[in-house]
């Protein structure tokens, strides 16, 4: 029951940084397109601001300051584990262990 809930919060995670790096792609997009035609943006997806924030919401309930780094750079950012150590200059245990006390916490907190 337990793996089942915390791959169930690990997906969603997973879901939410994705929609988040694939708008994030569509409206660089869009600013290259506009500045090389000349033409106007395009209005900007609705879902776009939704995920962002859903994932802000999914963020802040994580009390750890580290936490919260790792999981923006392993989930928003779609970052290794190995960069993310790098980036955040700590070994990839912790970053590891980060995720994984990030996670349960998350699981916790939203399985009342």
């Amino acid at each position: 029951m337990e793996e089942n809930t915390i791959g169930y919060y690990r997906r969603e995670l997973e879901r939410a940084a994705w929609r988040e790096r694939y708008y994030q792609r569509k409206k660089a997009a869009r600013e290259i397109a506009w500045s090389d035609s000349g033409r106007e943006n395009e209005q900007a997806d609705p879902g776009e601001f939704e995920a962002e924030c859903a994932m802000r919401e999914y963020l802040e309930l994580i009390p750890f300051d580290n936490g919260r780094k790792v999981m923006r750079a392993l989930y928003a950012e779609g970052k290794t584990e190995a960069a993310a150590a790098a980036e955040l200059r700590i070994s990839q245990q912790g970053v590891s262990k980060w995720k994984r006390k990030s996670l349960e916490h998350l699981r916790r907190t939203l399985d009342l």
